[in-house]
């Protein structure tokens, strides 16, 4: 049963055309600036039932800062913030590594709306971005599922070890 689990997880798809992110909002606090942003849907239910099926989840918010120049944008930085997140059968909860902090949740709604959120995240000090105009890309992405072996080689055998839940980027002018 769970092969034939495995060989339907490694063929399915994830469809997010239709999610995107929402207008993230910049927070200046000491002369630090931070994000905040959240899909304007939520997760796909896919990812949600690969959770229920065993499967560790880490979704990342890629975060680009960018200077704009005359002929090519040079990127600053590069964040990656990770939300991982699985299911434990025992206490039917969720283990959730938001960034740094360690959460445990027991709702379903609860997990998805802390997965499709990211919450004053820093991005650079205003001082080392200098003269000029900026302005920062921001997607998320399903970067993997986890599959405990000899699930995770089967996947890995007919390349499916990545999903393809991808937002579109979003733009957003910093100076």
């Amino acid at each position: 049963m769970l092969l034939i689990l495995t060989l339907l997880f490694t063929f399915t798809s994830l469809n997010a055309e239709e999610i995107k992110i929402k207008t993230g909002t910049l927070n200046r606090k000491s002369n630090k600036l931070y994000i905040s942003a959240d899909l304007d849907k939520n997760i796909p239910e896919g990812i949600c039932e690969y959770l229920h099926d065993g499967v560790t989840v880490t979704i990342v918010y890629t975060i680009n800062i960018y200077k704009e120049r005359a002929i090519f944008d040079s990127e600053i930085k590069e964040i990656l913030f990770k939300k991982k997140v699985e299911f434990k059968f025992r206490g039917k909860k969720y283990n959730l590594i938001d960034g740094k902090e360690k959460v445990i949740i027991f709702d379903k709604k609860e997990i998805n709306k802390r997965l499709k959120k990211i919450n004053k995240v820093f991005l650079i000090e205003e001082k080392k971005l200098g003269d000029g105009k900026f302005y920062l890309e921001i997607k998320a992405s399903l970067e993997s599922v986890q599959l405990v072996p000899p699930f995770s080689w089967i996947v890995d055998l007919f390349g499916g070890g990545r999903r393809d839940f991808e937002t579109p980027w979003v733009e957003k002018k910093i100076k």
